[in-house]
Formats: structure tokens, sequence, C-alpha cells
């Protein structure tokens, strides 16, 4: 899979992204989906879990696991979370983590923004937008070396 940057043609591991996760997120989207239309996601931890789930839903080994998942979080009211997501193993060796930033209102935080209206199902637009968090995500995921 490649990637148009800057009127170069790249491959995604050029911009970062693990290409494995990328299509492994692509192939469970519309999962993810059903999953924040029953259950939209009041957290960025949800988010995140969510989206490991999608990467490896059997816990299989050498991919990240929902077992070894880390939370680092220094904010108050605003701040950076650092996820830190070991593979599936009883001792894993290998790591990913991804940050997020996040702010105190609507305004200066995204998930905020779209919660703020919802008074029931969540809608179109508002699935929309949790799913290009999702897709940030998993596009912020670097492996820990």
């Amino acid at each position: 899979m490649s990637l148009k940057l800057l009127g170069k043609l790249v491959e995604w591991t050029e911009v970062g992204m693990n290409k494995e996760f990328v299509k492994k997120f692509m192939d469970g989207k519309s999962k993810l989906r059903e999953t924040f239309k029953d259950a939209p996601p009041t957290t960025y931890d949800q988010i995140v879990r969510a989206v490991i789930d999608i990467i490896n839903p059997h816990d299989e080994p050498y991919l990240p696991s929902l077992y070894n998942f880390h939370i680092i979080d220094d904010g108050d009211y605003q701040g950076t979370i650092v996820y830190i997501i070991g593979e599936a193993d009883y001792q894993p060796s290998n790591y990913w983590y991804v940050k997020v930033e996040y702010g105190s209102c609507s305004v200066c935080d995204t998930l905020l923004a779209i919660q703020e209206d919802i008074t029931g199902s969540p809608t179109s637009e508002q699935l929309d937008a949790y799913m290009t968090l999702a897709l940030h995500i998993v596009q912020g995921l670097k492996e820990l070396v």
C-alpha cells in the first residue's frame, strides 16, 4: 500500500504507519463502527482499547494485546496520555505506544466535542468522528525500540 505525500509516492512504513495494523483496521472498521454505534466511547482509553481489539481480536502472539495495556497520564484537566501496549505474550519483549493529547473542554478536546450533542444513539457524523479518532490511533501506534 502506498501514499502520495508531497508529490512523492511513499510506502506506509516510510510515514511511520505499521502496514499490518492499517490493514487489520481497514478490514475491521465496519465492526468497530458498529461497536461505537452500540456503545459510544466516553474516554480515549475505550477508543485505544477498541483499536487494539480490532488489530488483535484473538490475542495472537507478536501483536499488541489488551492484556498488556498500560496508561501514563500525568495531566490534570488537560495533557497527554501515553498508552504502552505489550505484545500478546506471558513476558512481552515487544511494545508499542501511542500518545493522545486531550483538553479540558469541547473547544480544545476532540472527544468532548463529539460527545457534546449526543442525546441517544450517535449520529452518522459523530460515528465518522469516532472513526477518525480511531484511525489517528492506528496511525500513531509506534513500536517502542
